[in-house]
């Protein structure tokens, strides 16, 4: 038995067609192009296109026995044929996807045509109905068929979606434990997540979408905390370094100040700066604990124009300073040198008297 209510409309009322992709894959897995993705992408195509062919095939028969032309209906599902079978020679879920926008621009063709020739013809919708049910039941068995490789091909790849993102989870809890963080939380949801593969396969077993809907929905939200969890405590390890960081860096800074004040040397300017440096440690500590990226990118900006203020300010003092030494040093070789001439034109202008 087909389980989607939505396949057994009656072709005249065929809305767009829906792809149940979202039940099977989570959105933002990296799991979209994997051969077992496309593969069960490949065999709902297949399944569906079946399903609407079968639609398509008792629809035009109900439209020729009103002696109405059925040419531009053949067209559509010729079209809606092609569209299929290029599907199984894909291998990204971008072009799938695209063909299935494809596929329902052409079911969406056909359902028009189809109320135009009902139209003129005078035709029923009940008759309609009857007959294209009629063509579906014909064609059971490859429809069927074709069902049953779409769920295999689903569990397949949906389970193995599973293990993978478990082990990522898994994965990233290992990580950070590496680096001394608590993960209790994020592990505990985790856990829970674990807890459900029986469910999903249970799920997809039964052959339920409704079922399934209901635990990717579990997952889903056990998911979000679960990234809630980990960048939370990715900041509290941002944190835990930047404000260390912080800390290390303006107190080295303010050693060389000491030093160059133990020296002699006037470095209020420069203090002042520091002073500037040392005040943003609030903003940027709410920054972090906000996780606020774009405040903490400004913070950051106006910290790195500091410190090069800080630096260049630092290295005119110590050139001063430099330059004042050298000049001293100078002056003082030029009065070794007077004296040293002083003492030697003395020296040559005394003459002692011997008797």
């Amino acid at each position: 038995m087909i389980k989607n209510p939505r396949i057994i409309i009656c072709l005249v009322l065929l809305a767009v067609l829906v792809i149940p992709a979202a039940s099977a894959w989570s959105p933002g897995q990296p799991w979209a192009d994997n051969p077992e993705h496309i593969a069960a992408m490949q065999a709902y195509t297949a399944y569906s296109g079946e399903l609407y062919k079968a639609k398509m095939d008792g629809a035009i028969q109900y439209i020729g026995t009103l002696n109405q032309s059925t040419s531009n209906l053949q067209n559509d599902k010729q079209q809606f044929l092609a569209t299929v079978a290029s599907v199984q020679t894909m291998t990204t879920n971008d072009s799938i996807s695209q063909a299935w926008g494809t596929m329902t621009a052409q079911i969406a063709q056909f359902r028009t045509d189809l109320k135009t020739a009902l139209s003129a013809g005078n035709g029923s919708d009940s008759a309609l109905q009857t007959v294209v049910n009629n063509a579906v039941n014909a064609d059971q068995s490859t429809i069927q068929s074709l069902d049953t490789a779409y769920w295999t091909a689903r569990e397949t790849s949906r389970l193995d979606e599973f293990a993978t993102n478990d082990a990522a989870r898994n994965g990233i809890l290992a990580n950070l434990t590496a680096k001394g963080l608590s993960v209790t939380p994020a592990q505990n949801i985790e856990s829970q997540m674990q807890a459900l593969q029986p469910d999903l396969k249970a799920a997809l077993d039964a052959r339920n979408d409704s079922q399934l809907n209901q635990v990717n929905a579990q997952l889903g939200s056990l998911g979000q905390q679960f990234g809630q969890d980990i960048v939370s405590i990715s900041w509290q390890a941002r944190e835990a370094t930047r404000l260390a960081q912080f800390s290390n860096t303006t107190s080295r800074m303010q050693d060389r100040l000491t030093n160059l004040t133990a020296r002699g040397l006037d470095v209020s300017s420069v203090q002042t700066i520091l002073s500037q440096i040392t005040g943003l440690q609030p903003q940027l500590q709410a920054a972090l604990e906000n996780h606020d990226e774009s405040t903490l990118r400004s913070i950051n900006s106006q910290l790195v124009s500091l410190d090069q203020q800080f630096n260049q300010a630092l290295q005119q003092i110590i050139s001063e300073a430099r330059a004042q030494v050298n000049q001293t040093s100078v002056n003082r070789d030029i009065n070794r040198t007077a004296a040293y001439r002083r003492t030697n034109q003395s020296v040559s202008g005394f003459s002692p008297r011997f008797g």
